[in-house]
């Protein structure tokens, strides 16, 4: 009986639909499970407005649970036409016209929103006002270039919330931690369809650092921590700073999880100065302090290798780095054991010691090698690095070209400096790297008494694609690398001290140590000086895979300085990229431009391509 009074009731009832007054008189009841309905979006709608409305849409995230009448079927449509018309002015159109209608004669019953998008506001121009009781600090930028906004643009809000953020982000790198950046806000011209755009700020004091405060950690003394803190008392608080201190400490592989956080000073007579007293408070997750890795690594030439490793990060409490590693191929075998202790005598000052054995079986020579190395590692900046050492070499060696044992007894003072302004040590996507060593070796070198290696390298990363969260999508990629030797008989320069290039690393469209000079049974002579350069675009289509093209060329010579010209060998191939959180996993195929014979010989000597599987970057 209810059920029929509420139907008789429901036909005297009034809408309001479209701005006017409707009686419906003929309307049909609700089924038991409620009134069932359709929804017909606007045409005018891009595909980008219709899944944004589509995601809000509560007439849609309650699909599942249908009104039971049609004054809940109104509330619905009601917030939907008010959704609809923010998501459009989201897009600019901030004097849009929406409407619906409700077709009742339909199964199930039809929702029509229909729109009038009017022209795309633009901005005006835009303005900081300060909500805080601290006045507003000179900015050192434009505004327009600070948020990349400027006068005439399409006023979207996704790029003024954008804007919000790199505000923050901002005036956090220049002593504001705990500055409030609210909503963007504008001034509408309805009239001239233009938005003066305002962005709220309550900036707080300028924060100085007075101290900083190191969590304790079970296994690890907390100066190893502070010495390594970018920041000195009495600096301004900057962010770059701390993420490149936090970088800095999670490089080391002895944390997890490194939290920087700034805190207040209370202190009530500083509450109207221009000043906020904070501590920087350190606070780190240690990792585990034993680590075996295992990989694999293949090249064409070269065919596969195994490759093992077990470190101790942590030996006595100080961050001291305990390790070994086994490499195993068919042209190479190397057992490694290095033990470095940081804090050498000063801060970020570290003394490592190699020792390894070595031997090898490659297209110019085979030998054997036990080495020993120490040097002193200075980290003069976040990015500017150098050492100075102390090496030996001792060992036998068999040419290929005499198949006679020739005895090595080197020692050599290497010196080098380097500049690591990239933003990933295995993936980088931006910044560059500087390098360049030097090597005086004295000992075994026949009529020669003695010779110096120098060797240099750069390269550049340049993005040219980004996402809506700032990763880097896309990347110019290039290098170039020189050597010289210098020494007073080629002949006395040990094989395994020669230039070669070609193969992973180098050259990619031709094999290892196969630019350069060859004899006629096809066996790398080497050479004193090499030359090597090339560039790759890479991109990445997905959060896990990505693609390469690569051009490359390289010569070596035995003369003191490479030449470019014919000499030059190029190649050039494609890859895909994997990409894990640890580094990508690379997959590469090269074909030289240039396959070389050797007179008489029917077939070229080069392979008509080389396939590589390795992790990280080429360079």
């Amino acid at each position: 009986m209810y059920f029929f009074l509420a139907v008789i009731f429901l036909t005297f009832f009034t809408y309001h639909l479209n701005g006017q007054t409707a009686d419906y008189t003929d309307l049909v009841a609700p089924s038991q499970d409620g009134i069932d309905y359709k929804i017909e979006w606007p045409e005018t709608l891009t595909p980008e407005m219709k899944k944004r409305m589509e995601s809000a849409s509560m007439l849609l995230e309650n699909k599942l649970r249908l009104p039971g009448s049609f004054g809940g079927l109104m509330k619905r449509v009601e917030k939907d036409k008010i959704l609809l018309e923010k998501t459009l002015s989201s897009f600019g159109y901030y004097g849009c016209k929406v409407d619906f209608e409700i077709d009742l004669e339909q199964t199930p019953v039809l929702i029509r929103f229909t729109c009038v998008l009017g022209p795309v506001y633009t901005i005006e121009h835009m303005q900081l006002e300060n909500r805080g009781k601290s006045p507003l600090p000179h900015l050192t930028v434009n505004l327009d270039d600070l948020v990349g906004l400027s006068r005439g643009d399409d006023l979207v809000a996704e790029h003024a919330q954008k804007s919000q953020v790199v505000l923050k982000k901002y005036f956090a790198q220049t002593g504001y931690p705990f500055a409030e950046i609210d909503e963007p806000e504008g001034i509408i011209d309805h009239k001239n369809h233009t938005v003066v755009l305002i962005f709220p700020v309550d900036l707080g004091s300028c924060a100085i650092i007075h101290d900083s405060e190191i969590e304790p950690t079970q296994n690890l003394k907390p100066d190893y921590i502070r010495n390594r803190l970018e920041w000195k008392n009495g600096d301004v608080y900057d962010t770059r700073v701390v993420e490149r201190t936090r970088r800095y400490l999670s490089q080391t592989g002895l944390f997890d999880n490194v939290v920087v956080t700034p805190k207040p000073i209370e202190d009530q007579s500083l509450e109207n100065t221009k000043e906020q007293p904070i501590i920087m408070h350190v606070k780190t997750t240690e990792a585990a302090p034993r680590a075996v890795a295992a990989g694999v690594h293949y090249a064409t030439s070269q065919g596969g290798e195994a490759r093992f490793s077990w470190n101790h990060y942590n030996l006595r409490g100080g961050g001291e780095s305990l390790g070994a590693s086994l490499r195993f191929s068919k042209i190479r075998n190397k057992a490694r054991f290095f033990y470095n202790i940081p804090d050498f005598g000063a801060p970020k000052q570290t003394l490592k010691n190699e020792m390894y054995v070595l031997k090898e079986d490659t297209r110019a020579y085979r030998s054997e090698i036990f080495a020993l190395s120490s040097k002193i590692e200075r980290q003069f900046t976040d990015m500017f690095s150098g050492s100075v050492g102390l090496s030996t070499e001792n060992g036998n060696i068999r040419p290929r070209t005499t198949d006679a044992k020739s005895p090595i007894r080197l020692l050599g003072v290497p010196f080098e400096l380097g500049i690591d302004a990239s933003n990933d040590l295995l993936n980088p996507t931006r910044g560059f790297r500087v390098n360049g060593n030097i090597t005086p070796y004295t000992g075994h070198l026949g009529s020669s008494k003695g010779m110096l290696v120098g060797q240099a390298s750069a390269s550049v990363y340049i993005p040219f694609q980004t996402n809506s969260l700032d990763e880097d999508m896309g990347t110019l990629a290039s290098f170039v690398r020189v050597g010289t030797i210098k020494i007073r008989n080629f002949n006395d320069l040990p094989p395994n001290k020669r230039f070669y290039g070609g193969g992973n690393g180098s050259v990619r469209g031709y094999g290892y140590q196969l630019i350069s000079p060859i004899d006629q049974n096809r066996i790398p002579l080497g050479g004193e000086s090499l030359l090597e350069f090339g560039g790759e675009i890479r991109y990445r289509f997905t959060e896990t895979v990505g693609g390469v093209a690569f051009i490359e060329a390289g010569t070596v010579s035995q003369r003191k300085i490479a030449a470019f010209g014919r000499k030059l060998l190029w190649g050039t191939g494609f890859g895909i990229r994997y990409y894990t959180t640890y580094a990508p996993v690379r997959l590469d195929i090269a074909f030289p431009l240039q396959r070389r014979k050797i007179p008489g010989a029917k077939k070229p000597h080069d392979h008509p391509y080389q396939f590589y599987v390795s992790v990280g970057q080429a360079f």
